[in-house]
C-alpha cells in the first residue's frame, strides 16, 4: 500500500505528516488512517526537527528526568532530551542528566522494566514519549507502570495525537487529529466501516504496516 505524503504548511510545522486513507486495525481500535512516523523515529534530521517542536510546545515547569520511549521512539527521546538540556529544565536526579528509557512488554501487553532498568523509573519525574496516540490505551498502561513503580509521571509528547490528555496528563503533539478533518479511531465491536461491510485494509503497529 502506497502512503499518501502531505506536507502542513511551513509555518506549521517542518516535518510531514505522510498518511494513509483506509479501514485500519490497530491493538486497541480501528481506525481510517495510518499515520507513518518511519521517518520521524528513524531519520535522525527529522527526528531533530520533530524535537525541536515539541519542546517548544512543551511546558517545561515541571523537572524531567527519564523519557520513557514507546514505539520506538528513542531517537527522536534522545533529540528532546538534547533540547531539554539545552533550555535549562530542571533535572532532579544525582547524576544531572536525562535517561532514555525503553519499557519491556510482556505477554498481555504489561509494561514491565527489569531490575537494571527500574531504578531510572523509581523516583524520577518522567515525560512519556509515543509517536501517535489513537485511543489512548497504550499510554495508560505506560503511565500505571510508572507509577507502579514508583515513578512521577510529569506529561506526555506524541508527533501526532487524537486527544489532549491521557490519565490527567497534557499530551503535547505536533499534530492534532483535527487536521485530517474526519479521522475515526473506534472499538473493533463498534467500527462503523466494518458495519457497512468495509473490509480492512492493513493491520498496523509501531512497527508499521501489514497489507491484507
Amino acid at each position: 500500500m502506497g502512503i499518501t505524503t502531505s506536507h502542513l504548511p511551513h509555518s506549521l510545522s517542518k516535518i510531514p505528516l505522510r498518511i494513509a486513507k483506509g479501514h485500519f486495525a490497530t491493538n486497541n481500535c480501528h481506525v481510517n488512517y495510518y499515520v507513518d512516523m518511519t521517518y520521524t523515529k528513524h531519520r535522525l534530521a527529522e527526528a531533530r526537527e520533530a524535537a525541536k517542536e515539541l519542546v517548544e510546545k512543551y511546558d517545561k515547569s515541571a523537572p524531567v528526568d527519564s523519557i520513557l520511549c514507546l514505539e520506538g521512539t528513542e531517537v527522536l527521546g534522545t533529540c528532546i532530551a538534547e533540547e531539554l538540556t539545552e533550555s535549562g529544565i530542571r533535572i532532579t536526579n544525582e547524576h544531572k542528566t536525562i535517561y532514555i528509557v525503553t519499557p519491556e512488554i510482556a505477554r498481555g501487553n504489561q509494561t514491565i522494566f527489569r531490575g537494571n532498568t527500574v531504578h531510572l523509573i523509581k523516583n524520577r519525574h518522567v515525560m512519556i514519549l509515543a509517536a501517535t496516540v489513537a485511543s489512548g490505551a497504550m499510554l495508560m498502561d505506560a503511565i500505571n507502570a510508572v507509577r507502579y513503580y514508583g515513578g512521577i509521571p510529569e506529561g506526555i509528547c506524541a508527533v501526532f495525537s487524537a486527544g489532549q490528555k491521557c490519565g490527567g496528563l497534557p499530551i503535547t503533539s505536533i499534530f492534532s487529529a483535527s487536521i485530517l478533518g474526519d479521522f475515526l479511531y473506534t472499538p473493533a465491536a463498534e467500527c462503523p466501516l466494518c458495519k457497512a461491510g468495509v473490509k480492512l485494509d492493513a493491520l498496523v503497529n509501531s512497527f508499521g504496516i501489514s497489507s491484507l
